[in-house]
């Protein structure tokens, strides 16, 4: 079957690395399971094995008749747009556990939508290009490090659990790929200013090369700043992808 580049379609040929990322979800007979993108199966598969209750969500109409032919009444297959479902209907029958080998173009939205609904899910595996894996592993002064890294990272666990190179897909894509495990924070950190918070890590990565004060400077006056960084003792000359989680969260409350 040809595949249709503008659903960013690369099928995994490794059943031992579907095997791996099924096993990642610790499924258990009878629970909420959701796939994102299915493709010819070979993850279905290996999430079958558990006896889970199965939502697969697949774009491309022409794969529809082929998994409904492979799996039959084993799952719930719906031909849509995980982008554009109504995400507070269906996950009425939360806690979901999410897996999926995700199509690289909808990595972003994606994983906005899974910020947003975060509580409806106990475990999300996914499978997404290394880049984007070690932007949400990165650690404060790693070049990775940024704005998606802190607020993902407010919200999950993030594990790195395997690296997949590029020659398992189907077409090749040009990159290699990494498997993360995204659970919840045991004792996420409490904000005094939530909305100051995820504003302030907007800002201060607005342009990377600047230091945060160069960053903030047109959002709040010289009085302002210099009074926060005497008194959270943080430099302001400091560029943003210095800062850890808990510095933001200092900053964050004093403003």
């Amino acid at each position: 079957m040809k595949k249709l580049h503008e659903l960013g379609q690369n099928f995994l040929t490794d059943s031992s690395v579907a095997a791996k990322i099924a096993a990642a979800a610790g499924i258990q007979a009878g629970e909420e399971v959701w796939e994102i993108g299915p493709g010819m199966g070979i993850l279905t598969r290996e999430i079958l094995a558990y006896q889970p209750k199965l939502t697969a969500f697949e774009l491309d109409r022409r794969l529809i008749p082929v998994l409904g032919n492979m799996f039959r009444d084993q799952l719930r297959l719906m031909h849509a747009d995980i982008l554009r479902v109504d995400w507070d209907e269906l996950t009425q029958n939360a806690p979901i556990k999410l897996l999926s080998n995700l199509p690289y173009q909808i990595t972003s939205p994606l994983l906005a939508l899974l910020e947003k609904h975060h509580q409806s899910f106990s475990i999300i595996v996914l499978m997404l290009q290394k880049e984007v894996g070690r932007r949400l592993a990165a650690e404060a002064g790693n070049k990775a490090y940024g704005a998606l890294t802190l607020r993902m990272r407010m919200i999950f666990d993030i594990e790195t659990l395997l690296e997949v190179p590029a020659e398992l897909f189907d077409p090749v894509p040009k990159v290699d790929s990494v498997v993360l495990r995204f659970t919840h924070r045991a004792s996420p950190p409490a904000l005094k200013n939530t909305e100051m918070f995820y504003r302030l890590i907007q800002l201060g990565f607005a342009s990377r090369r600047k230091t945060l004060r160069n960053n903030l400077k047109s959002h709040f006056s010289a009085e302002q700043l210099q009074a926060l960084e005497e008194q959270s003792g943080i430099s302001l000359s400091r560029r943003a992808e210095s800062l850890n989680e808990a510095e933001f969260i200092t900053l964050a409350d004093l403003l």
